[in-house]
């Protein structure tokens, strides 16, 4: 059974890795807010970075350095791939479609989603222990 609180995290994490990197339609580049505010001579309206998924992003990275397969069945699973160094969504809509994209059964690709999983939640216990070292 895959972890409710990494599935949402996960989900947030896709749209804003697809917004960031331009895959999907995202933020537009200039809307007319952020005209009128640049004809202000204000730098116009540039949102914060989310915190969250840059902390999903960076376990992201953990989990492709320890188990390059996990790293693809999460980004795909979630709606993503990397074509040509950007991440656009993917076509694939099932979990019996990626299973058969990775070659296996649709038990193995869940069990290999919750390794994902698990490896997602030591990432972000981690992240808790060194932020309480850090205070």
């Amino acid at each position: 059974m895959l972890n409710t609180y990494v599935n949402r995290r996960m989900v947030q994490w896709t749209d804003w890795l697809l917004k960031r990197e331009g895959g999907a339609l995202g933020y537009p580049k200039q809307c007319s807010y952020t005209r009128l505010a640049a004809s202000g001579g204000t730098s116009g309206y540039i949102p914060d970075l989310d915190s969250d998924a840059m902390e999903v992003d960076g376990i992201m990275l953990k989990i492709k350095e320890q188990d390059e397969k996990i790293f693809r069945v999460m980004h795909m699973f979630y709606g993503v791939e990397f074509v040509g160094g950007h991440a656009v969504r993917t076509g694939i809509s099932t979990a019996q479609l990626l299973a058969k994209e990775f070659g296996c059964h649709r038990d193995t690709l869940y069990a290999w989603l919750e390794k994902g999983h698990r490896m997602m939640m030591d990432g972000f216990h981690d992240n808790d222990v060194l932020a309480h070292i850090r205070k």
